[in-house]
């Protein structure tokens, strides 16, 4: 069995045991790495997953996880079950992505963490938010009447020219 599947078992069903204690040990130790990562503003996290295990305190299934929710916001994407101890990580940090990703997670707790004020100033944060949220908006065009004036610019009616096809 890989170490996504021991994660998502643990994590989403009930087989790992209590769903909600995982998560509780988990999000600390997350929070932990992008910590880490924003105080220290890393660009590159290297390492195996085993490496990454031992010098952040966690489980591998749990770096494996780590890895997972940042994957999105990489240049090259991971196979999630085909990673083992083994596995060379290379995690490439983007900061507004990766700002953004949080933002639409809605992963409160990450986007509003302290260490964001060395990597971008609140003017930044706040367009970067702004950005993210817009662009799941969806804006609808005005729709053409049928007696409006066609907007091909002919001069006619839509219903007599564009509209008539």
């Amino acid at each position: 069995m890989s170490l996504y599947t021991d994660w998502t078992k643990k994590a989403f069903s009930q087989e790992g045991g209590s769903i909600e204690t995982v998560w509780n040990e988990y999000l600390p130790k997350e929070q932990k790495i992008y910590e880490y990562i924003l105080s220290e503003k890393v660009e590159l996290l290297e390492g195996t997953v085993a490496e990454l295990s031992e010098r952040f305190h966690m489980k591998a299934e749990e770096i494996v996880a780590f890895v997972d929710g940042i994957n999105e916001v990489l240049p090259e994407l991971y196979e999630m079950d085909t990673m083992t101890e083994e596995t060379a990580v290379s995690l490439q940090i983007d900061f507004a992505a990766l700002y953004k990703k949080m933002v639409e997670y809605k992963a409160e707790t990450l986007y509003n963490l302290p260490e964001w004020d060395n990597i971008f100033d609140a003017d930044t944060r706040k367009k970067l938010m702004i950005e993210q949220k817009s662009s799941r908006t969806i804006v609808k065009e005005a729709k053409v009447g049928r007696n409006d004036p066609c907007p091909c610019g002919s001069g006619k009616k839509y219903k007599k020219c564009c509209g008539n096809a």
